[in-house]
């Protein structure tokens, strides 16, 4: 990404190759000599704040910051626009039919956004008032809207778009900007901060979804003790706001506290959850729930009746693994005649060669060929047939592929959707959670599709023995992948039968 936004007219890209603080005064030079994209550049600190946007683009007689994510930023909308710019052009921002600017991680990548423009801002080097935005660039294709393939998404900053709890609101809820709830968080933090650094505490740790990316998160741990309610939980976290409220009203600090709740008595819980209303009353009934699964050591429990497992006559297992250009090198396939695992074979459509976009397309029409010939096979033995996948990938990576759509029509099952409305586990249903519970281990270290990405880029290797052992580990992690589809059915059965 860096070289392509090296082309953008009056660009300059910048290293650590000297060390942070060299590149730190050589991004104050550039944006003092009014350069036009500044990537890879540092910021001074400024007070408690520190930062490095990914981007900063000139608009006017200042800059606003862009970040580069490694996830989408299309969110479509037949009604709407949004506000975006290309790679060449970054701050001529222009509207965009057909698309929305909501989307699943706005509310995360705003607020680091709202982070570096407040510190644009106290350095006296932002855009202005009249450009109080920030801009994403994700891996989405916005081919068709003149992207190449990509965009950079802006969001604008002051703009109401978030509901939140608000002690003060009638409603118990208010819309609030990015910028709002930035300097919000933030000013709590540095209170928090200032109370422990004079040996006072202003608030008991506890546990959050944003506590699996910090480093400090085993010294809360530590802090709040083995028998702390929040860091017993593993997944369906409530707001911080829901743990205080449990905390400071309810006197809940324990998981067994948690688990003798009764969920009705917390008639304020709603307005504090980021969906109030029938969802958040869902999600109170659900923590208690893991936590009487805890407390009696129950890994997952049918939601309701215990449901029917699905089954075929001829089962194939399916997933897909995708290099760093988003292009699918390998769709893995496993085989089986029925629920007899002995009968299974695994044969994927796979290239270790990189692709261009010919040679992903020509992979995919073979992989289409070869289910359209296991499922005539089925036909013609007059069996039933089901292609199995877990999460959607499967079919909204391959949906472009018109010989990969036709051939998954109607065949397909999301095995991890099905799980999700008939099972409630304890730690989710990540496959790499789910199959363990049945004793089914991958076969190799690291398993996961991160790891994958660094793989295939060994398994293309000019070396000889590190292109091996690149191929050999992802034909060994991708047959674990689809034997764990396989493995989660088998023991759903044979736990049914034991129940």
């Amino acid at each position: 990404m860096n070289a392509r936004l090296a082309q953008a007219p009056g660009a300059m890209v910048l290293t650590d190759v000297d060390g942070w603080d060299a590149n730190r005064s050589a991004t104050l030079a550039a944006m003092r000599a009014g350069a036009a994209v500044i990537v890879n550049g540092r910021l001074p600190d400024v007070g408690p704040r520190t930062g490095a946007p990914d981007v900063l683009v000139r608009i006017g007689i200042g800059y606003v910051p862009v970040d580069v994510k490694n996830h989408g930023t299309r969110s479509e909308a037949k009604t709407r626009s949004a506000t975006a710019s290309t790679l060449d052009a970054p701050a001529a921002l222009r509207q965009v039919g057909g698309l929305s600017d909501a989307g699943t991680h706005r509310e995360s990548d705003g607020i680091q956004l709202a982070h570096y423009t407040r510190m644009l801002q106290d350095l006296g080097l932002h855009a202005g008032d009249d450009h109080l935005v920030g801009g994403i660039i994700g891996n989405s294709d916005f081919t068709p809207e003149g992207g190449d393939p990509w965009l950079i998404r802006w969001y604008g900053l002051t703009d109401p778009v978030k509901d939140t709890y608000s002690a003060s609101a009638s409603t118990g809820r208010a819309k609030r900007s990015l910028l709002e709830r930035y300097d919000h968080e933030f000013a709590f933090r540095l209170k928090v901060a200032r109370e422990a650094a004079d040996g006072r505490e202003l608030v008991r740790p506890f546990r959050v979804d944003e506590c699996g990316a910090c480093v400090w998160a085993s010294c809360c741990r530590e802090v709040a003790g083995p028998e702390d309610a929040s860091f017993a939980i593993e997944k369906g976290l409530p707001t911080a706001q829901q743990w205080r409220h449990l905390y400071d009203k309810h006197g809940i600090t324990t998981l067994a506290d948690l688990a003798a709740l009764e969920p009705g008595v917390c008639v304020e819980w709603g307005s504090r959850d980021t969906q109030p209303g029938a969802r958040a009353v869902g999600k109170l009934e659900t923590l208690v729930r893991r936590a009487r699964m805890t407390m009696a050591g129950v890994d997952f429990e049918p939601l309701g009746a215990w449901p029917q497992i699905p089954s075929a006559d001829v089962e194939v297992d399916f997933d897909i693994e995708w290099d760093l250009d988003g292009r699918i090198y390998m769709w893995g396939l496993r085989v089986r005649d029925g629920q007899d695992d002995a009968t299974a074979v695994f044969a994927p459509v796979v290239s270790y060669v990189p692709l261009d976009d010919d040679g992903a397309v020509e992979l995919a029409r073979e992989f289409a060929a070869v289910i359209d010939r296991i499922a005539t096979d089925a036909e013609s033995a007059g069996k039933s047939l089901q292609i199995y996948h877990w999460t959607n990938p499967e079919r909204s990576r391959t949906s472009k592929y018109p010989e990969v759509h036709k051939a998954l029509e109607g065949r397909t099952f999301d095995l991890e959707a099905w799980f999700r409305k008939a099972f409630l586990t304890r730690r989710g249903t990540s496959i790499k959670v789910v199959a363990p519970l049945f004793g089914f281990r991958w076969s190799v270290d690291d398993a996961g599709g991160l790891q994958s990405q660094v793989e295939i880029e060994r398994a293309r290797s000019a070396d000889p023995a590190e292109a091996a052992a690149g191929r050999a580990w992802l034909h060994r992690y991708n047959q674990s992948d689809v034997a764990a589809q396989a493995a989660i059915r088998d023991g759903l059965r044979a736990a049914r039968i034991g129940d």
